[in-house]
């Protein structure tokens, strides 16, 4: 059975059977995942690498990024940082930048868009590009 392009590798992610019983249960499952996946927030802390104050930077997991629609960066880096999404899928969504440093969104070797301390942006990736929705606010 394949996943849900657009909610990544989630085990809830699998399509209804037409023979499964209880397709209510899977039903239930997946509109919970496509609600988070357009509503919901996650809180993305940053911190410097492990022994080194020149680096930070914070990978997304698939079931992290298509899970969630809303992205608060915190933390306190000594440095701006880069915030890496999955190379794969499409997905809008949006980023509160709260950590005192500029973050920068990237997904591949793509164009990426940089996000100022106590920025928000609408951005979206089709897992090569980030673009920017609409402007800074």
């Amino acid at each position: 059975m394949a996943n849900l392009d657009n909610l990544g590798t989630h085990v809830d992610g699998v399509l209804i059977a037409q023979s499964q019983s209880q397709k209510e249960v899977t039903s239930n499952a997946l509109d919970n995942l496509l609600s988070n996946a357009t509503q919901a927030a996650l809180s993305v802390a940053i911190a410097d690498a492990a022994g080194s104050p020149t680096l930070a930077e914070r990978n997304l997991s698939d079931d992290e990024f298509f899970g969630n629609f809303l992205f608060f960066l915190t933390g306190t880096p000594s440095l701006a940082f880069d915030v890496v999404l999955p190379a794969l899928g499409e997905h809008c969504f949006a980023v509160v930048n709260q950590t005192g440093q500029t973050a920068t969104l990237r997904a591949g070797a793509g164009a990426s868009v940089a996000i100022a301390t106590t920025t928000a942006r609408l951005l979206h990736s089709d897992g090569s590009d980030v673009i920017a929705l609409a402007p800074a606010a």
